[in-house]
């Protein structure tokens, strides 16, 4: 659909809800096209290209909510819309936070989301970058003698969006990830890793060659790995594990669980939840953040939000629905496509580095380092963790041999404030991503 359309169309159902007795209505608009290939053993595996369109309506009136999707975009099927979605108005228990923000997006300087060179990319193209990361890993080690997969994918969407105190705004953005996961045969054994990046330019992403060198490393480094007997250590998380496990604690600073006393932050603003080593940020406006938008699905502008400060719980991230029962001000964290509601979600969510001039396994006598996290491990009502993980076993500061089978365990408000190292090696190939790591003592459960 053309973008002079696609706006006109974004503004004209937002009108035609309000003169159809919305009070306040909201649009968003939505359009997507992704390219996917895959390559296994020189082969073309799959060639996949997918275009999706579709807008979603919210409509308030005395303080109830009505909110409907469609990607047919008729007229016809539009004005249907419309009815019924006010129709569901009548329906829906009225609330005192169902109102569109008053904190409305201002213009901000470019925030370089959208390349022109990403969106050009054929499929051949896409191949040609998969099957020269496979050449790689096979160049690597005579065990790496197959693929599970290399994939490459491109990904250009854009996003209309109006309501009846923003008669327009759009951005449009672009991603590009490439993906390579040999395996490693040594006898009877056979073990893959995975390495993949991601990027908004494709001038910003990784070369082919080292993706698939970085992923052979990971696959051998798991050949003849096994249990270890029961302990507690010291134990490292890679960036890239770490990144994981602050997924996985994200929910617990979401305001609506707070709110709703599901998270075991709850009611901790201005305490020490943490080491003074630690510092977590949402930023909306990194330039090329893999999260990066000019304003989030309810039109409020993105921000810089420093969440937990040298340990200390500063803010909660909130939709505008939470900033209003918390009487706080949106973050920009009202995360959507067009078919759902905006919910409380990461843009760039991160543990910011600290400059270390030494790895953090460097003084550790006998601990492990993680590499790899299985499963769902993090229980933020709660407060307990407990993972199944895989990696390397550290002895007098060096990375020995190779673990899995083993769980590591302990409790969240512990872990945190049981951070006693952050590394430099933050790197964003995710919107949510993490330096290395280390907790001063957890549980580890083996098998040995």
């Amino acid at each position: 659909m053309p973008r002079q359309l696609a706006n006109d169309l974004a503004d004209k159902i937002r009108v035609q809800a309000e003169r159809s007795g919305a009070q306040e209505a909201e649009t968003y608009l939505e359009t997507n096209t992704t390219t996917e290939v895959r390559i296994r053993q020189g082969q073309i595996e799959l060639v996949s290209q997918s275009a999706v369109q579709g807008l979603g309506l919210r409509v308030f009136r005395d303080r109830r909510m009505g909110f409907l999707y469609t990607t047919d975009l008729r007229d016809t099927v539009l004005t249907e819309l419309v009815n019924r979605t006010l129709n569901l108005t009548n329906m829906a228990t009225p609330r005192e936070e169902n109102k569109l923000s008053e904190y409305l997006s201002s213009s901000q300087s470019d925030l370089e989301i959208y390349d022109p060179i990403v969106a050009q990319q054929r499929p051949e193209d896409l191949v040609r970058l998969a099957r020269a990361a496979e050449e790689s890993a096979f160049a690597q080690d005579k065990r790496i003698q197959t693929t599970r997969d290399v994939r490459c994918v491109t990904s250009v969407y854009e996003v209309f969006f109006s309501n009846t105190y923003i008669a327009r705004g759009t951005y449009r953005a672009t991603s590009v990830s490439l993906s390579a996961t040999p395996i490693a045969t040594q006898g009877t054994q056979r073990r893959e890793g995975t390495y993949i990046d991601r990027k908004r330019f494709l001038s910003d992403l990784a070369r082919p060659e080292q993706i698939g060198s970085r992923a052979v490393e990971r696959a051998l480094a798991r050949l003849g790995a096994g249990p270890i007997p029961s302990a507690r250590v010291p134990v490292v998380f890679s960036a890239e594990a770490a990144g994981v496990f602050l997924q996985g604690l994200f929910p617990a600073l979401s305001a609506l669980n707070a709110i709703e006393q599901r998270s075991f932050l709850a009611g901790k603003i201005g305490q020490v939840i943490a080491s003074p080593n630690v510092t977590i940020i949402d930023d909306g406006t990194m330039r090329r953040g893999l999260g990066t938008r000019y304003f989030d699905g309810e039109g409020v502008q993105t921000h810089r939000t420093v969440l937990v400060d040298r340990g200390v719980l500063r803010q909660y991230l909130h939709t505008a629905a939470t900033a209003r029962r918390m009487n706080a001000t949106p973050t920009g964290n009202g995360i959507r496509s067009y078919d759902s509601l905006p919910t409380v979600g990461p843009t760039n969510f991160y543990i910011d580095a600290v400059s270390k001039t030494h790895p953090v396994t460097e003084d550790v006598v006998q601990g492990l380092y993680v590499t790899g996290l299985a499963g769902f491990g993090v229980d933020i009502v709660s407060g307990v963790y407990s993972q199944q993980v895989d990696g390397r076993w550290i002895e007098k500061g060096v990375l020995g041999k190779p673990v899995e089978g083993v769980t590591v365990a302990g409790k969240l408000d512990e872990m945190l404030l049981g951070i006693d190292a952050v590394g430099r090696d933050l790197d964003f190939r995710n919107n949510v991503v993490s330096p290395t790591i280390r907790f001063k003592e957890l549980t580890v459960g083996g098998g040995a």
